[in-house]
């Protein structure tokens, strides 16, 4: 009796039927493996810029780095934007764009769609914005609401480790250009998250855009970087990690 050496056709299908359900399952598990990497990766680029920032801090009598790109598209003063300042305090070249950063407007001009309310010629330059508490031309207010307040620099900021310092700017929308977000409309809204999505992308991670729940990643002006929940950053005015004279 001559041997049988070819499968089936019910064999065949049963064969490529397991070979799709394991497709089906390691392909989210990549995909999710490769998600977690970009994350770590952002963390890293967060944490480099504040081994920059802390370099220029010591250069420049503590004070702290100044965001020069609003979002009107208009500059604050002769000054770089505080992430071309920051590539001279570094031995290797800072990361501009986070591997999470999925905003259709990176350029250069033509390349890119253009940014709502700026010149037709502005594109992205940087994923990441900074505190505008932590800037001497964009504070908002001082410790205990004073205005005028001339600025913070390192020697009188009680708690480094609770105060954010790195943010990723909104993927989308007319802060897509800018370096620096507008907290305190934040913090004056009935529904912080609602708000703070126009301006930054509270959801980079995971989660629901607009909510407590969405995740990004942050800089705290010590140096370190991690993942948070929006709603363990900001509850009000009193309780919040970007106003440095106020405690979470």
């Amino acid at each position: 009796m001559r041997a049988r050496c070819a499968f089936t056709l019910i064999e065949l299908l049963v064969v490529i039927l397991i070979i799709s359900l394991l497709v089906g399952i390691l392909l989210p598990v990549l995909s999710k493996a490769k998600h977690s990497a970009w994350v770590m990766q952002c963390l890293s680029n967060m944490r480099m810029m504040e081994v920059a920032h802390n370099a220029y801090m010591v250069d420049n009598n503590g004070h702290l780095i100044r965001a020069n790109l609003s979002h009107a598209g208009v500059t604050h003063g002769p000054f770089l934007p505080w992430f071309e300042t920051l590539q001279s305090y570094y031995d290797n070249e800072l990361v501009a764009r986070s591997p999470l950063d999925t905003s259709p407007h990176w350029g250069p001009a033509p390349m890119g769609e253009p940014i709502p309310a700026a010149p037709a010629d502005q594109r992205r330059v940087t994923s990441y914005g900074i505190n505008n508490f932590l800037d001497i031309s964009t504070v908002p207010y001082g410790p205990n609401f004073a205005v005028p307040f001339e600025g913070y620099t390192q020697s009188i900021i009680p708690q480094p480790s609770n105060t954010v310092h790195f943010l990723i700017m909104a993927f989308e929308g007319e802060f897509a250009g800018a370096d620096h977000p507008h907290i305190e409309s934040w913090i004056s809204h009935p529904s912080p998250p609602f708000k703070a999505q126009e301006q930054s992308q509270i959801n980079a991670v995971r989660g629901g855009p607009e909510s407590n729940e969405a995740i990004s990643n942050w800089g705290f002006l010590d140096g370190h970087a991690k993942s948070m929940r929006f709603g363990d950053l900001l509850t009000d005015e009193y309780h919040n990690r970007f106003d440095p004279w106020v405690t979470p």
